[in-house]
């Protein structure tokens, strides 16, 4: 099938979900307020500045400047919502889900960056004060310096003290079809949540098997024992539910690299991630894995795997949340029971459109921008 093919059929599996269908989903457990930020290489007025238009560019700036010293000014361009786990509720929120959103979203009240997404959300659990991030963009990349030392008091027990104890969180996984916990890396805690649910919450809570989507957000700074304890827990889940395993290219190259496998020497690049899906499903046991790359995004599950080309966009708008936007739209493909190569497609479009505009998108605007690809 061709791209433009494949746009069509996918706006159309998207566009034949009826406007009903808005089941509930359960998202935690991070909180970030990001501050978008050009680094000024050049000031020429008290209004205008040319920013460093590369990662090297700069880097080349901070090099000079060692056994010295130097001062980068930062032009916040914009503070906004930030944390996979609240752009990603944000997001379903867009596709009219029915969304729980559990974060540390503010100290004794929700933090101004999270009034718009508790508006939108059904449920809020504040887990206690926000985390914050830089995030110096590039035309090359982004560097994200990252103020998490909130995200240390997310526990077990902080969430059942939070969320009403056992009974409570019962209640949160109960009639959510789908469950996200996302930020694996910066919420050292997630692994011991992950197995304390599989020991007090999930057994014979209910006779489905809810969705339960993990992203790792890139485990490179976790040691190689940490990693191993996370996906034993994920097979543990596996157990309870069906889990989905969301990756970029450099998580999944460092879970494959953890599982003694290498990144499959193929072209192109999405026939890579699929052969890489391939193997990370069958070595841990789980439902699906899914890889979204620059260019392209490719899922595995049990019976199949496919793979396809995205949206890239040279020039963003905003690139910060981006994969946050795809996995919303994906899961959100998943849970309406939308085919795996057209859920890809969703999942880039959804991100396609956000980072062109810095808005989370409709279904329907999703389905006009996959309509525009073909």
């Amino acid at each position: 099938m061709s791209h433009a093919d494949l746009c069509r059929a996918s706006a159309a599996s998207l566009r034949a979900v009826p406007a009903t269908f808005k089941p509930e989903i359960v998202v935690g457990f991070d909180g970030f307020v990001d501050h978008i930020i050009d680094v000024v290489e050049t000031r020429q007025t008290t209004t205008s500045y040319s920013s460093f238009k590369t990662i090297a560019a700069y880097g080349k700036k901070v090099n000079e400047a060692a056994g010295k010293s130097a001062n980068f000014e930062m032009v916040v361009k914009q503070s906004k919502i930030g944390g996979n786990g609240p752009i990603m509720a944000n997001a379903l929120c867009s596709y009219d889900m029915q969304v729980t959103a559990i974060g540390v979203l503010g100290g004794d009240k929700v933090e101004p960056a999270f009034v718009p997404l508790a508006s939108r959300a059904k449920r809020i659990v504040n887990l206690g004060p926000a985390c914050s991030t830089d995030a110096l963009e590039f035309a090359d990349g982004k560097l994200m310096l990252v103020k998490s030392l909130p995200l240390n008091a997310v526990t077990y027990d902080c969430l059942l003290a939070k969320a009403g104890g056992v009974a409570g969180v019962k209640d949160l996984f109960r009639t959510a079809k789908g469950i996200a916990t996302v930020n694996w890396t910066m919420t050292l805690g997630m692994t011991d949540m992950w197995r304390r649910f599989c020991a007090d919450i999930l057994p014979g809570l209910r006779t489905d098997r809810p969705l339960w989507f993990i992203d790792l957000a890139d485990p490179a700074k976790r040691t190689v024992a940490d990693i191993e304890a996370g996906l034993a827990a994920m097979r543990e889940l596996q157990k309870h539910v069906d889990v989905v395993l969301g990756l970029n290219e450099m998580e999944c190259r460092q879970v494959l690299g953890v599982l003694g496998q290498t990144w499959p020497a193929v072209e192109p690049e999405w026939e890579a991630a699929r052969k890489g899906c391939e193997i990370i499903r069958a070595k841990l046991g789980i439902g699906r894995v899914m890889c979204h790359l620059v260019k392209s995004s490719a899922v595995a599950w049990d019976g199949g795997s496919v793979g396809a080309s995205g949206f890239f966009e040279p020039k963003p708008m905003i690139t910060t949340g981006a994969g946050d936007h795809f996995n919303a739209g994906f899961v959100s493909a998943l849970l309406a029971g939308i085919p795996h190569d057209h859920a890809l497609q969703i999942g880039g479009a959804t991100s396609g459109v956000y980072v062109r505009s810095g808005v989370s998108p409709s279904r329907a605007q999703v389905c006009d921008f996959l309509q525009r690809q073909a």
